[in-house]
């Protein structure tokens, strides 16, 4: 009887300790369908928003390691620190075409290892900022004309708004069906 319950104690605290450990790497999002059924996630939270637990010691991606140039007017040492390892839109790939009839896309940022508490990462789209800057690599856009369009992602220093790292160029194509098709 000893030797069940010294057994059973030991498997309990084996599944406590590696439940804590699994909640410390954890980020909660927050997903809110519209009436239209459009979902989008946000690291902000609101009153009619799902919250989510996603694992944040990691992000799965097969996105090659990057060498993107460091900004310039920096150090050599401060270069160094502030690049990520894999830095890169991971959806859309390029020059995929994506179906969105009501012209919502879904980004998802590849970053490894995982976004640091003073950067944000920001999107560009066809030259211009679309969304606001956020610490989770999912970005979902509304309205997306049909055709094509270029992303690339930056990461920024919240403190002094300067370019961290950038993404290399990703182009895609929106495929909506248009209102004479209809």
């Amino acid at each position: 009887m000893v030797i069940k319950v010294s057994f059973i104690l030991k498997l309990s605290l084996l599944c406590i300790a590696s439940l804590a450990a699994t909640q410390a790497d954890a980020t909660v999002l927050y997903k809110k369908v519209d009436k239209d059924g459009k979902v989008t996630y946000t690291d902000k939270p609101s009153e009619d928003a799902e919250a989510i637990t996603v694992k944040s010691n990691r992000n799965v991606v097969s996105t090659p390691r990057m060498n993107t140039p460091p900004p310039q007017g920096t150090d050599e040492e401060e270069q160094q620190e502030a690049q990520y390892d894999v830095f890169a839109i991971d959806s859309p790939g390029s020059d995929e075409g994506v179906r969105a009839n009501d012209g919502t896309v879904n980004i998802v940022i590849g970053i490894s290892p995982q976004i640091q508490p003073n950067h944000s990462i920001r999107l560009h789209m066809d030259g211009a900022q679309v969304g606001q800057d956020q610490k989770i690599p999912y970005f979902n856009l509304g309205n997306v004309d049909r055709g094509t369009h270029e992303l690339v992602a930056m990461v920024i220093n919240d403190e002094t708004q300067e370019i961290v790292q950038t993404s290399k160029a990703v182009t895609f194509h929106v495929l909506r069906t248009s209102i004479l098709n209809r």
